[in-house]
């Protein structure tokens, strides 16, 4: 049979005995007295059908049951007290749990993420990095920002960008290009796992090339691969709204205006039939107001 919830102020109470291993203390911190709290420990027992405590002469422990019920609880009173004031605290105030991309965290959120922050002054911020798909199913978070071609099963996704990218180079290997068919003799960057190539690139720009006589770099991260850029290693395919700051700041170059159609973009996420946070909300709302204004300018 299904086991029903037991009500809500015996776990409070089975908690508060458990983390103290004392009735006294417990009642003490519950505004309870200790025949009340050792009542509501009894209720829940019977109603659990199982012992929680080993009762000793002013001394108690917990069973193996409770031991491995203490955490159950503990967890679960924590996060409904941590989403009843996300949900309901005022807007603008709050904890917000992100996992990003690690590109995408360090070229564009770390310039602008100061908007939020200056707007939102009350919201907490708990930023964590990751690089592939897998990694952002793991864990307890608020909103995801993914790199890949979209298709993930159970998610509202929110492309960021356009769905294009274009050649990157430094200042320093810029002056080297006068025409496409240039990049051929220079050190070719890759980043694994994208769904673009430089053959795919090649032939957007109609030019014809022998794969023998090309080197490529390959790396696991779009970050490693424009630092590489920066240092005059070598030429990247990337999304050039990713890389405003860095092309305003002269870092780097777009010496061609030819742009490659591709399947991957950068994806705010949130799973579907799940209510957002106040926190989250607010920060879908400006993300989604700093990418407008970027495509706009």
């Amino acid at each position: 049979m299904k086991q029903n919830l037991p009500p809500m102020n015996w776990v409070k109470t089975f908690e508060a005995a458990a983390r103290l291993l004392n009735f006294s203390a417990a009642a003490r911190e519950l505004n309870m007295t200790q025949s009340a709290v050792s009542q509501q420990i009894k209720l829940l027992e019977h109603h659990l059908g199982d012992e929680l405590f080993i009762r000793r002469h002013r001394k108690i422990t917990l069973t193996n049951s409770g031991l491995a019920y203490y955490p159950v609880v503990q967890s679960t009173l924590n996060n409904l007290q941590q989403k009843t004031a996300d949900i309901f605290s005022p807007v603008g105030e709050g904890r917000l749990v992100l996992k990003v991309n690690y590109a995408f965290s360090s070229l564009w959120l770390s310039h602008n993420l100061y908007k939020f922050c200056a707007r939102y002054p009350g919201i907490r911020l708990q930023l964590l990095h990751l690089n592939w798909d897998r990694d952002f199913s793991e864990g307890s978070h608020d909103l995801s920002i993914m790199n890949g071609n979209g298709k993930w099963f159970g998610l509202n996704l929110e492309p960021l960008f356009k769905a294009e990218v274009t050649v990157f180079c430094s200042p320093k290997l810029v002056k080297l290009i006068s025409s496409p068919s240039d990049l051929t003799s220079l050190p070719l960057i890759e980043v694994t796992g994208v769904n673009h190539s430089w053959q795919q690139w090649f032939k957007e720009a109609s030019i014809e090339v022998d794969e023998q006589n090309i080197v490529y770099h390959r790396v696991d991260t779009l970050l490693s691969a424009a630092l590489m850029v920066e240092s005059g290693l070598g030429v990247m395919l990337a999304h050039p709204d990713i890389f405003v700051k860095s092309l305003q700041e002269h870092k780097i170059e777009a010496p061609f205006d030819i742009n490659l159609v591709t399947e991957d973009n950068y994806y705010l996420a949130f799973p579907e039939g799940k209510p957002l946070s106040k926190s989250a909300i607010v920060f879908r709302d400006w993300l989604r107001q700093e990418m407008a204004l970027a495509l706009n300018s």
